[in-house]
């Protein structure tokens, strides 16, 4: 009989606490300089923009050295499909919404 039983362990309890209770309020840290960084870089998207203009000029340069080799080998071909194929991971990673849901009926 004792094999029937199922122990069940509580884990989740909700508490309603004041925002200043968790994080205090400290006004005179809103307003440095490196929040103010903070935000605009996140604002305007800078380091994903800097990544994608390196990724351009890295891509730009690969091509034009494969494109004046006057006979490429199998390897450097493979070493110019990768910097290509990985175009499409930094497009994906730039433009791609954090958070966003596929509908249930898209599955």
């Amino acid at each position: 009989m004792a094999d029937e039983t199922v122990k069940i362990i509580e884990t989740t309890k909700e508490y309603e606490l004041l925002k200043t209770d968790i994080v205090p309020n400290h006004p005179e840290e809103e307003h440095t300089w490196y929040n103010i960084l903070a935000g605009m870089l996140d604002k305007f998207r800078i380091i994903p923009r800097l990544v994608m203009l390196a990724y351009c000029w890295a891509f730009y340069a690969s091509v034009n050295w494969f494109m004046n080799l006057s006979n490429p080998t199998n390897s450097q071909a493979m070493f110019i499909s990768t910097i290509v194929g990985a175009g499409a991971a930094f497009f994906g990673l730039y433009v791609g919404k954090p958070g966003a849901n596929v509908p249930k009926g898209m599955k």
